[in-house]
């Protein structure tokens, strides 16, 4: 499984031996989310909890939507990992995101939902937060998802539209070998804008490229293992601009 630090193609990780392995995690079996409730905690599932909660209007009818990120709190989930100097627990606990839309009377109707955006922990000491209330925003009636890693991040914007939420626009950045690279991809125009350059030069490196293959998934069926949004950028690599080649 590919580390929730892995960004624009460049594993991240912290230099523990532990950090790099992968352990054998618990199964979790994932709940069926209700299709309606009277409030944000109804569509909750039992052994879950809200760790991240945002309110507006994603369908533009003027009623406030929900979006709930959600983990699970299963002691069975939180291994042993062995250190230099003894053990110490890790949370492997997943996540869980679910939209809801207002209706009259204010219930809620789930929208959507998904497991694959916020991956399960797999790697411990990667030096990256878990993910929270930050993780989640409400912007110009879109869906924001945001990482934070040790070494970059990467963003995640959705719309509503035709029935379900599209993947619209992907920001992404990434430090490897000295060199910072930006992808910045809208999914409208099918357009990309790469970006690298050195951290003790101001010179940079820009190329624009269009996108091949199919649209991306849409919120429901995106899944960070297996979707990379770097992979459909075509046109030679760009490479960084190191002092030999001037």
């Amino acid at each position: 499984m590919r580390n929730e630090a892995c960004v624009i193609g460049v594993l991240l990780c912290a230099s523990s031996p532990a950090a790099s392995q992968e352990f054998d995690l618990p199964t979790v079996r994932y709940p069926a989310l209700p299709a309606a409730a009277a409030s944000a905690d109804g569509l909750v599932p039992r052994g879950w909890t809200i760790v991240g909660r945002k309110s507006g209007d994603l369908n533009g009818d003027g009623r406030a939507d929900l979006v709930l990120l959600m983990r699970m709190r299963d002691p069975a989930n939180i291994i042993t990992i062995p250190w230099a100097d003894g053990t110490e627990r890790f949370d492997t606990n997943p996540h869980l995101l679910a939209i809801a839309f207002g209706e009259a009377g204010g219930r809620y109707r789930l929208a959507a939902s998904n497991r694959g955006l916020f991956l399960r922990p797999s790697r411990p000491y990667t030096g990256d937060g878990p993910p929270g209330e930050d993780s989640i925003a409400i912007e110009r009636g879109g869906l924001l998802v945001s990482f934070e890693f040790l070494r970059g991040g990467a963003s995640y914007r959705f719309r509503w539209q035709s029935g379900s939420f599209r993947l619209i626009g992907y920001e992404g950045r990434g430090v490897s070998g000295g060199c910072i690279e930006t992808i910045s991809i809208n999914y409208l125009t099918r357009r990309a804008r790469v970006t690298k350059g050195l951290i003790e030069s101001d010179r940079t490196r820009v190329a624009h490229r269009r996108l091949a293959g199919t649209p991306p998934p849409t919120l429901d069926r995106i899944d960070l293992d297996t979707f990379h949004p770097e992979e459909a950028i075509a046109g030679p690599p760009l490479l960084c601009p190191y002092p030999a080649d001037e």
